[in-house]
Order: C-alpha cells, then sequence, then structure tokens
C-alpha cells in the first residue's frame, strides 16, 4: 500500500510540477506586476519546480529508499510539511481562500503522512 501511495503521489508531484512550469510561464508574460516583483516570484517558482520534479522522482524511483532510511523518511517529512504549510497559507496569507488548492494540498499531505503513519510489512 506504501508504494502505491508513493506512486500515487508521484503522479500529483509531476501534475503539480506542470502546473508551476506554465504558472512560471503566466507569470513572465504579467505586465500589470513590477519587472522586480515578476522576477523574484520566476525565481522562487524555479526553485519549486525543482523541489517538485525531485519528490516526483523520489516518489516513483526511491521508493525503498523513502521508506527505510532515515533520510527517506526525512524527505517524507518534508514533502508532508511543504503541502501543509501550503494548505496553511491558502487560508491564513493570500487573499481569496481557493477550494481546489487546499483540497490538493491536504490531500497530497495525506498520502505522503500515511506511509509515514503505517509499517512496512515484511515480505511474506
Amino acid at each position: 500500500m506504501q508504494k502505491i501511495l508513493l506512486t500515487i503521489g508521484g503522479v500529483f508531484q509531476v501534475l503539480l510540477g506542470l502546473f508551476h512550469v506554465w504558472l512560471g510561464w503566466r507569470i513572465h508574460h504579467w505586465s500589470e506586476v513590477s519587472v522586480d516583483a515578476r522576477a523574484l516570484m520566476a525565481a522562487l517558482n524555479v526553485g519549486g519546480i525543482l523541489f517538485v520534479f525531485f519528490f516526483a522522482y523520489v516518489s516513483f524511483f526511491c521508493k525503498k529508499e523513502l521508506l527505510s532510511t532515515g533520510i527517506g523518511k526525512a524527505v517524507l517529512v518534508l514533502i508532508l510539511l511543504m503541502y501543509l504549510s501550503r494548505a496553511a497559507e491558502e487560508v491564513l496569507i493570500f487573499p481569496g481562500f481557493s477550494v481546489p488548492i487546499f483540497v490538493v494540498c491536504v490531500l497530497v499531505s495525506g498520502i505522503y503522512l500515511v506511509p509515514l503513519l503505517v509499517p512496512a510489512r515484511p515480505p511474506i
């Protein structure tokens, strides 16, 4: 079950990464925002894209390490906290609460929380 959840999480990561690539293109074309603000948003978005695609990579190709090593569990916690913090930001910081963004962030958090809480079954 844990490996299936990580694969599902990886699919979400790819979709969110592609969304942020599109968002970066949109940021680049915003004329109503100052050049400095656009540059900062673009730089932060590129960093976010790198993180999200890294999370996709480890979710697809490093399942064993994520589930069995200390660094793997730390990465799971990082993914979980990133999406929980984004859900909290949607409620507390951003104007105009977006239900879809909030739901996706909570859902992805839950996908990565389960492997941390449910012990792996020993092989049969």
